[in-house]
């Protein structure tokens, strides 16, 4: 966990960019979907677009996240150190959703962007009217699964390798951590400014559940967890 955070702050150095008020060390309390209560600490440090997350919680493993932040929301996607996962964060309007995204294991790209289209209540499918990758030039184009529950979603992206999603809405950002490595799913917490040196957030996470055949099934969170971040000293 040092070792991690000592490298990323390095990456911060060398990037160059000016911090921003979120970040800093906070102490964590939360509460899991199924109602245990959990403590710990968060680190939060910014590396040019993204903002880099880490926990260590009590009596738990250390986690690692991206975030991207929207005004006084930051949408986070997470996993274990040797997890590769993507990260998209999209302001919803109706049934048009403007996102930003990017991936763990590029922390020095620009943002791309997608433009999702589709029906107000947030599930069924909808059609990416813009995709642009990371480089700013090369576009592409598909459809996007969305199935709902509350404030926790399930995200499937049907393409050659298909990718996973889980995504939790914060007001009018709905953030979505993804992968397509069904073993190594990641989780996704929103985070909203709730007073000086505070956030507020939701978290989800994917279960995979396998049948007696051998097939997977995966279905959208029946809860969310909550967790709440109080900066320190």
């Amino acid at each position: 966990m040092r070792r991690l955070l000592f490298s990323l702050l390095l990456l911060l150095a060398a990037s160059g960019a000016a911090a921003d008020d979120m970040v800093g060390r906070y102490a964590a309390t939360g509460v899991t979907p199924l109602g245990a209560g959990y403590t710990g600490e968060v680190q939060i440090e910014q590396v040019g677009s993204l903002h880099i997350v880490l926990w260590k919680l009590e009596g738990s493993a250390a986690y690692k996240g991206i975030g991207i932040r929207r005004g006084d929301k930051l949408g986070v996607g997470y996993g274990a150190a040797d997890t590769d996962f993507g990260i998209a964060v999209y302001k919803v309007n109706g049934g048009t959703l403007e996102g930003v995204w990017a991936g763990s294991t590029d922390l020095k790209s620009e943002l791309g962007k997608e433009t999702l289209e589709g029906s107000p209540k947030l599930t069924g499918t909808y059609k990416i009217t813009l995709g642009q990758n990371r480089d700013g030039l090369t576009n592409y184009t598909g459809t996007i699964e969305i199935k709902r529950n509350g404030n926790a979603f399930l995200f499937y992206w049907p393409t050659k390798t298909p990718s996973l999603g889980v995504g939790v809405l914060v007001d009018d950002m709905l953030v979505v951590a993804y992968s397509s490595n069904p073993a190594k799913l990641p989780g996704v917490v929103g985070y909203k400014v709730s007073g000086a040196g505070a956030m507020d957030g939701i978290w989800a996470a994917l279960d995979l559940h396998k049948s007696n055949s051998g097939g997977i099934s995966v279905a959208p969170p029946q809860k969310a967890g909550s967790e709440t971040l109080k900066r320190q000293p």
